[in-house]
């Protein structure tokens, strides 16, 4: 008996030993077991950093950017598509198509818990996007401190992603779920610890119930992958793991691959309520796959990217080069930032190829520029301080560079004003003026000339600059100086974007990355009807309603609430009905007033060039405009 037992502790001992190196590979905690010490004030001050507050900060400011007048205008038709179709499943009737089973299950559950407005149809989605500000810091390593924080204030205040995830668009939540999946599972490849391979799962699942564009950013990065594997060889390859045997690999594999599959099945299908969810996640891979030459495709998300996120293009492009140049095969993080060029790079050459392409695709562009860029920026920002430290510390700086930084932008407005009053008024001022109709022979709206003219002030104020700069500060921090001008100069710009695409209050809103618009009347319509029927039957929903399919889900939205409603083609023929809301102007039969409402507005840059394209980019001025009308029908008399 004692013979027995002896060899079942030695067998345990030996298990022990055996299991120890397994553990300390995946990050489990061998340590022995302690209490936790008291949390004090010092304990609190230490895990309260400077970088966690910079953090915490962009986080809110992201926040307050995607949710601050978030219902300030009704809902579009794409977003209209998604928000009926929860609406409806909510209430047990019939639901259309819809095109995210992520945006669907949001909304959903938004309904569910707040109740059917144009708020909470976009509330979660857009709260959701600002964690986006979190992706920055997975890559830290890579990216650098203060490359990571460039690019998180990027993500934060980015106008094309502040609209997106305003618009209820789930194409940043699509990239960016899907590059925090390629980054997790980058780490785990490296550092292996289980967690991360988990939430890469969770992730990719989330990002494929998303939008079709998650698939452009994790075929980008599988490339990488291929491409990086090939280079170094299997043999090495193998070791990018290390510390792992291959059958603890193939069962951490196997748990993330089921987590995926609860994950994806859960979000697609509503919670397992909507079956009709899992084909509508399935029919986004079909939607990406649509190939055919489109070149204009590729035009478009450029001149997007060059309108809105000029200082992502430029920077971006810089990160391209340097981290795809830069010789050093070997360090781990340059390998994580060259996947970041690679999938920049495929998704470019992905908008050559697809046949529909959207304006959320460009998100396929911008997220990774966006990482490349504030990478870039945080080496200026390295390399400034180091060269300040050697040159006098920051009491140089106050008397060289910052100086000559401020004068820059000073110039910087100067050419600005110079430009808007040529626009307005075909004029500079006076003494550029008589430069302007010297080199325009006197003919009126010389586009050339206006460009010879700003393009020699803005070289002599670049010259009187660099000279002035070098002069005080040098060489190679001038270099710097004006990198960085550079940047602050288009972050202004981006500003000003930001608030034109996101916050400007008229209609309709001239912006390129816009498509078709819902205007205020449907609001109108809506209040309009409840009013009338209100009046004449004590209740705002009750009344008998013939409306007209051609108003699409715009108007299954903005009517929802009318329990009595039927929608017909043939709305003069409808029986007993005590309102019509019909596309055709003329009266039905019998007697009826009417009321016209504008329900949906295209806006167009047509036709701009020259002189009309610079007035729109400076004031957002010019383009074509089409409305469509309605026309509400109530009885004179009853």
């Amino acid at each position: 008996m004692s013979k027995s037992r002896s060899e079942k502790q030695k067998r345990v001992g030996t298990l022990t030993e055996n299991l120890t190196p397994v553990a300390v590979a995946v990050g489990a905690d061998t340590s022995p077991v302690t209490t936790r010490a008291p949390l004090t004030l010092n304990g609190i001050s230490r895990m309260v950093t400077l970088q966690r507050v910079a953090y915490a900060t962009l986080i809110v400011i992201a926040f307050l950017l995607r949710v601050m007048n978030l219902d300030a205008r009704p809902l579009a038709p794409t977003e209209a598509q998604t928000a009926a179709a929860a609406w409806e499943f909510l209430n047990g009737k019939p639901i259309a198509e819809f095109s995210s089973p992520l945006l669907f299950t949001l909304d959903w559950l938004a309904f569910f818990l707040f109740g059917a407005f144009d708020l909470t149809a976009r509330l979660l989605p857009a709260a959701a996007s600002a964690l986006l500000v979190l992706l920055p810091g997975l890559a830290r390593a890579a990216l650098g401190r203060a490359g990571a924080l460039s690019a998180a204030l990027l993500i934060a205040i980015s106008p094309s992603l502040v609209f997106f995830g305003r618009y209820l668009d789930a194409s940043g939540l699509a990239v960016g779920g899907m590059l925090a999946a390629l980054i997790l599972f980058w780490n785990f490849r490296a550092t292996p610890r289980p967690r991360q391979l988990y939430l890469a799962a969770i992730f990719a699942a989330l990002a494929l119930t998303a939008d079709a564009a998650a698939f452009t950013t994790l075929l980008g990065g599988v490339l990488y992958f291929a491409l990086a594997r090939a280079r170094r060889g299997r043999a090495q390859a193998e070791t990018v793991a290390p510390n792992v045997d291959a059958p603890l690999a193939r069962n951490l594999y196997l748990r993330a691959t089921l987590l995926f599959g609860l994950t994806y099945g859960l979000i697609a299908s509503t919670f397992l309520l909507n079956r009709d969810g899992v084909g509508a996640a399935f029919d986004l891979f079909g939607a990406w796959l649509a190939i055919g030459p489109n070149i204009s495709a590729f035009i478009s998300s450029l001149s997007l990217l060059l309108v809105y996120e000029p200082l992502a293009l430029i920077f971006g492009v810089a990160g391209i080069m340097l981290a795809l140049t830069t010789r050093d095969a070997g360090a781990q993080d340059l390998a994580l930032l060259r996947m970041f060029a690679v999938s920049a790079l495929f998704a470019f050459g992905w908008h050559m190829l697809s046949a529909r392409q959207t304006p959320g695709a460009m998100t396929t562009l911008t997220l990774p520029l966006m990482l490349l860029a504030g990478w870039f920026i945080g080496v200026l920002l390295e390399r400034a301080a180091a060269e300040i430290r050697v040159g006098g510390g920051w009491s140089s700086t106050l008397t060289g560079e910052l100086p000559i930084f401020l004068m820059l932008l000073l110039l910087t407005v100067l050419i600005y004003f110079q430009v808007g009053a040529f626009l307005q008024q075909t004029r500079f001022s006076p003494a550029l003026d008589a430069f302007y109709q010297m080199l325009s022979g006197g003919s009126e709206n010389s586009a050339l000339a206006a460009f010879i003219t700003l393009g020699v002030i803005t070289l002599v104020l670049l010259a009187v600059f660099i000279g002035l700069s070098i002069v005080l500060v040098g060489v190679s921090r001038t270099t710097t100086l004006l990198a960085l001008a550079v940047s602050a100069i288009l972050l202004l710009g981006q500003l000003r974007a930001l608030w034109l695409l996101n916050f400007d209050p008229n209609e309709p809103l001239r912006e390129i990355i816009v498509t078709t618009q819902t205007p205020r009347h449907w609001r109108t319509l809506a209040q309009d009807l409840e009013w009338y029927s209100q009046i004449r039957h004590g209740d705002a929903h009750v009344m008998r309603i013939a409306a007209d399919t051609e108003l699409g889900a715009v108007g299954r939205w903005y009517l929802r609430e009318f329990v009595n409603i039927e929608w017909t083609r043939q709305v003069a023929r409808a029986a007993d009905a005590q309102a019509l809301v019909s596309a055709v102007e003329t009266p039905p039969p019998g007697n009826w007033m009417g009321q016209r409402y504008a329900v949906q507005r295209e806006w167009t840059l047509a036709n701009a060039n020259g002189l009309d394209l610079w007035k729109w980019f400076v004031f957002r001025q010019g383009g074509s405009e089409s409305t469509q009308t309605t026309m509400m029908w109530l009885p004179t008399e009853q």
